[in-house]
């Protein structure tokens, strides 16, 4: 006869993360009618604002948006450093990547180059890494109990806790700030360059409501009237309310943010010609991933101790003993320029995706350095490394997101110049383990040439026996075999113990 089982039903998501995907663009663009001619570039710098994102029919990512460009150039019969900025759209796909939902994606600028096709023309080349990620709702069922056995049954029940994410919520918003200039230096003629990095410093549920709280650290390039080169940089921060209906108030969160669009411009609201005064733009999406423990009661194995027993099991996967640890590596890196350097105007540093490889965390790094050499020539090199990280986890599915968090501190040398700065490596591990529980069962008839069973046996529990297991073996109770002997628990019961296990049958 069939068992009726009692089930308890759980849903959630789980998070998940994919193989990288690179995305190449690239874009002809004309020079200005009120730009000179280019004679030289000498540097490009972008930032990638991603801006679409999919799952299309066949289940490949889609991930679209635009490169935002600065040209940094030195015009033909002027002086002085100048600036083109300009878009270039992107839409790439990643491959055969499966379905789910609460799609997410993460761009990263690789590489861009500038060539001159003619003085009023140039080509940018722009190579992009996407990282695709996504929450998958999950409904698990697992049986808990056993119903009308008026006690025959015995159930052996197990308990393992689990973080699993409970939702994600996402909000555009828009960030803007009045940047002033140092006291003393000339107002800003140009704005050379503009780069963010956005960094979250706090996530949690309050009542209803989602508060993310974080810092946005601006680099603005700009000239001066008078020719020379100024460097601001800030931070900002900053703060969002999300709802968060449907959470518990116990529930951990996490918030991540992808950058839509970016702004910067001389002058302010009030005096728009205001030199003196920076005025940034960005617009923003964060993420946030609402984390709950989830408590997940099972059977991991039963019997009757009235008629034998057929179990059906399957294998449930939990992932247990969550951790996010950092590692933080110092990096000391020489960039060789091949000509004497007077001085370092700008550095910029950026992470890829962190891979586990030999038991270290391995970091592609781009490094950028914008300088002037003796000659009173702008320069720049770039180059690209893998730093390296030790992995102290103990095993476990592991992910790792890297990042340059830091001052960069750059020296001079005959070489070139040599950068230092710091990368850390956020980890979370999770210890997949795998049980087996049943998933259904029925009762069968004796078998017909059963003998007599003894009412009483003795023995002793063998070398990592459990007392369930001589239960099962014998059709008798834990509750029974523990109070004829005596016995308070099962840790009481010594190897060289002898047993009387009531009610058997063979």
């Amino acid at each position: 006869m069939e068992l009726k089982l009692q089930k308890a039903d759980h849903e959630y998501y789980e998070t998940l993360r994919f193989a990288p995907f690179p995305c190449e663009t690239m874009r002809e663009n004309i020079v200005p009618d009120s730009c000179g001619d280019i004679a030289r570039v000498v540097d490009t710098t972008g930032c990638v604002c991603l801006t679409g994102r999919e799952l299309t029919g066949d289940g490949r990512f889609c991930a679209s948006g635009n490169v935002e460009v600065s040209v940094l150039y030195i015009p033909e019969k002027e002086e002085g450093l100048r600036s083109l900025h300009f878009q270039i759209p992107f839409q790439c796909y990643g491959e055969g990547q499966g379905d789910g939902e609460e799609l997410d994606i993460r761009g990263e600028l690789r590489s861009i180059d500038t060539r001159v096709l003619n003085p009023r023309k140039v080509l940018t080349r722009a190579n992009l890494m996407l990282y695709p990620a996504l929450c998958r709702h999950v409904s698990l069922s697992v049986c808990t109990g056993v119903e009308g056995e008026e006690g025959n049954i015995q159930l052996l029940r197990e308990k393992k806790e689990t973080r699993v994410a409970a939702g994600v919520r996402e909000k555009e918003f828009t960030f803007s700030e009045e940047l002033p200039l140092s006291p003393g230096r000339g107002g800003a003629e140009e704005i050379l360059s503009t780069r963010v990095d956005i960094r979250g410093s706090d996530s949690k549920l309050i009542g209803s409501k989602l508060v993310v709280k974080g810092f946005l650290s601006a680099t603005v390039l700009y000239r001066e009237a008078g020719g020379r080169l100024s460097l601001l940089q800030q931070e900002l921060p900053f703060s969002q309310i999300l709802e968060g209906n449907g959470f518990d108030e116990d529930c951990e969160s996490e918030a991540a943010y992808r950058l839509l669009s970016l702004d910067c411009r001389a002058g302010s609201e009030s005096a728009p010609d205001d030199t003196c005064t920076l005025t940034l733009t960005v617009s923003l999406c964060t993420r946030v991933t609402v984390w709950k423990r989830l408590e997940i009661g099972f059977i991991a194995d039963l019997y009757s101790t009235a008629a034998p027993v057929a179990c059906q099991m399957t294998e449930l996967e939990i992932g247990e003993d969550s951790q996010q640890n950092v590692r933080r590596q110092n990096v000391r890196e020489l960039l060789e320029t091949g000509t004497a350097v007077r001085s370092v105007v700008d550095t910029a540093i950026s992470c890829g995706g962190a891979r586990l490889e030999g038991g270290e965390w391995k970091v592609p790094v781009w490094a950028r350095c914008l300088y002037m050499d003796e000659s009173g020539q702008l320069g720049s090199v770039r180059r690209e490394f893998t730093v390296s990280i030790p992995d102290e986890e103990d095993g476990g599915d592991c992910q790792a997101e890297a990042f340059c968090r830091g001052d960069v501190i750059a020296n001079i040398t005959p070489e070139g110049v040599e950068l230092r700065f710091p990368v850390e490596c956020e980890i979370t591990g999770v210890h997949r383990r795998r049980y087996l529980c049943v998933s259904g069962g029925e009762t069968e008839e004796e078998p017909q040439d059963q003998g007599q069973a003894p009412s009483l046996i003795l023995r002793k529990m063998g070398t990592g026996e459990t007392l369930w297991a001589v239960a099962k073996q014998y059709r008798a109770t834990r509750e029974g075999i523990l109070s004829v002997n005596e016995l308070a628990d099962e840790s009481q019961i010594t190897p060289d113990r002898l047993l009387l296990i009531p009610r058997a049958r063979a």
